[in-house]
């Protein structure tokens, strides 16, 4: 068991820590799928479930519908048709949100520790409060950097630049958690540390990443 002390101050220096949402507080990417399915089933689109992983996986709304369609779409089709979806998603995932295991006491023991936390995410402002509501967790985090708050998806490492500024910490002093490729990618490009969670994807396809737990237990806190 590693040690969480250890990763932090192990690892260059580490001031702030910053959380991904999907696939990394939560383990909600089968629920975004199966939504996606429903989706793409009622408008003819067909795409493969891993490819559709492959190729969109922690990425915008902004950037899948237009690619899944093959052609520009307006913003107002861009919001109808994201808007669409994630109710589908929220319908389906409500019921059944819980953290990845060793979550919250890993939130906890950060907090005691007065280490600055920031959530990261592009998912959409609705699917980050209805995982905060259930969770109760909105309270240790300095700040949040939504979909609304970035125009360039991951792998641009906007978002994470974005935090570390909010943060007022040098981004090579930011320890990151992320679950998708994309996530991992951005994360390395804005120069910070990276732990990948196995939740979505497996090992060999979060190339970069510092260090790799199935779960927040994995880190044992103290």
């Amino acid at each position: 068991m590693i040690k969480l002390a250890m990763i932090i101050f192990g690892f260059n220096n580490i001031s702030a820590v910053i959380f991904d949402l999907d696939g990394t507080m939560v383990n909600n990417m089968p629920y975004h799928q199966k939504a996606w399915r429903y989706f793409l089933k009622k408008y003819h689109i067909n795409v493969a479930p891993e490819l559709f992983k492959r190729l969109y996986s922690g990425k915008k709304n902004t950037f899948i519908l237009p690619d899944l369609f093959k052609k520009d779409l307006s913003p107002t089709q861009i919001k109808k048709f994201s808007q669409e979806k994630e109710h589908i998603y929220q319908q389906l995932y409500s019921p059944h949100i819980k953290p990845v295991a060793g979550l919250l006491k890993t939130l906890n023991y950060l907090h005691v520790q007065n280490i600055p936390l920031a959530v990261a995410t592009t998912a959409p402002k609705s699917n980050r409060e209805l995982v905060f509501n259930k969770l109760k967790v909105k309270q240790y985090f300095k700040i949040i950097v939504g979909d609304e708050d970035v125009t360039k998806g991951k792998p641009h490492p906007e978002i994470y630049l974005k935090s570390a500024q909010k943060l007022s910490i040098n981004p090579k002093n930011c320890l990151v958690f992320e679950d998708s490729p994309a996530g991992v990618q951005a994360a390395k490009s804005a120069t910070m540390t990276v732990v990948a969670l196995l939740t979505t994807h497996p090992k060999e396809n979060l190339i970069g990443a510092d260090s790799y737990i199935k779960n927040y237990n994995q880190l044992n806190p103290i």
